[in-house]
């Protein structure tokens, strides 16, 4: 990169260029999500403005992000933020970035929510709040967009990761909604013993660690810049999902939910696992926005 006078038409058109040449997927929207951050402008802005000069240091920070980029630090990671079910949050590399898939299994949960008309109508009822456990909540977007959209909703969100729980915090905080869930640190059902939770759920929720231990090295460069402990299932990949298929039963009441993200390829593994669990109902396994069978509910007996 050649130093002196640099447009934002000139500035784009080199980072897209070093982008392809690195490999980096949809090259122009990086480039452009780069620079709208180091200059706090809108997309649409930077057309509108390709002759304008950046300054020294609006140039160097750029270059460093491309730099980052090209080396497969993920763009959440770099510009500290994701969109995820038409909220934002932020994240950084102590947490798993959210994605699409998980979109689906709030999606279909809350629809399983409102068709079992468990929904709390008052929400100044506290005395029976309608109560969802999120295992692994990361930057806290599972629970914070259900809490959000579920009237008189409590969380406990739980996550072994102490620097990703004071995300999820930030991201409550900002939401102003941090009164209505408690983050806990421990490993998956482990903090809830104690607090006399037993029967009372009616929400079991979690998009776990899911990859085969010996598939963690086949990920893509980009995939293994997150968190180990969010993606390592264990050595088939199914090792959270024992827990949690014989350990969501202790806490859930009778008829209410238990909802799973899954692996493309796991579907019939974890419907085996709930099946012969015994207080479960049989699953109902739906699709993500690729077709993959990618989510599991049920539900308690």
């Amino acid at each position: 990169m050649e130093k002196g006078n640099w447009t934002i038409k000139g500035i784009l058109e080199w980072a897209i260029s070093h982008f392809k040449k690195r490999g980096i997927e949809s090259p122009r929207l990086n480039a452009e999500l780069l620079l709208e951050y180091v200059l706090k402008k809108s997309r649409p802005d930077l057309y509108l403005e390709f002759d304008r000069l950046l300054s020294s240091s609006q140039l160097a920070l750029f270059k460093k992000l491309v730099l980052k980029r090209s080396h497969y630090v993920p763009l959440s990671y770099l510009i500290g933020e994701q969109d995820f079910m038409d909220l934002r949050f932020k994240v950084n590399s102590n947490v798993y970035i959210p994605r699409p898939e998980t979109e689906v299994l709030v999606e279909e949960t809350l629809k399983a929510v409102q068709s079992s008309k468990l929904v709390v109508k008052d929400k100044s009822d506290w005395s029976k709040p309608f109560l969802i456990v999120d295992l692994g909540t990361g930057c806290g977007n599972i629970a914070i967009s259900l809490v959000k959209r579920i009237k008189g909703s409590r969380a406990y969100a739980i996550d072994v990761s102490k620097e990703a729980l004071e995300v999820a915090l930030q991201n409550a905080r900002f939401y102003k909604i941090e009164s209505k869930i408690e983050f806990l640190q421990g490993d998956m059902f482990s903090p809830l013993y104690g607090l006399d939770l037993e029967g009372k759920v009616d929400l079991v929720i979690s998009n776990p660690p899911y990859i085969a231990t010996d598939e963690i090295e086949k990920l893509s460069p980009e995939v293994k810049k997150e968190p180990r402990i969010a993606l390592d299932g264990g050595k088939d990949g199914l090792n959270f999902y024992r827990r949690i298929v014989r350990e969501a039963p202790r806490f859930l009441s009778k008829g209410k939910l238990l909802a799973l993200e899954i692996g493309y390829d796991q579907a019939d593994k974890v419907r085996k696992l709930i099946m012969t669990e015994g207080n479960l109902e049989p699953p109902v396994i739906i699709a993500d926005y690729e077709g993959n069978q990618r989510i599991v509910l049920s539900r308690r007996r």
